[in-house]
């Protein structure tokens, strides 16, 4: 595992203490969970874009509609 510093003002790293204690978790994982958000965001796009054009549009209409139907009777 490596090391990367990271460098914030006073304000900032009282803020990171206090949000995670709030959430009762450490810098270190903020830091990490940021991270993988960061670097998951991009992969999740281009798998979401190359599903897009492969796709089959009338279907997914069919689709969504199907669902909405389901949710209607649901909350009916």
């Amino acid at each position: 595992m490596k090391t990367i510093p990271c460098r914030c003002d006073a304000s900032r790293h009282k803020t990171l203490l206090s949000v995670a204690r709030n959430s009762g978790t450490s810098v270190q994982r903020l830091f990490d969970n940021f991270m993988t958000h960061v670097l998951a965001e991009p992969q999740a796009e281009a798998r979401f874009v190359a599903r897009q054009q492969r796709g089959n549009p009338s279907r997914g209409r069919k689709l969504l509609a199907e669902i909405r139907h389901r949710l209607s009777q649901k909350f009916d």
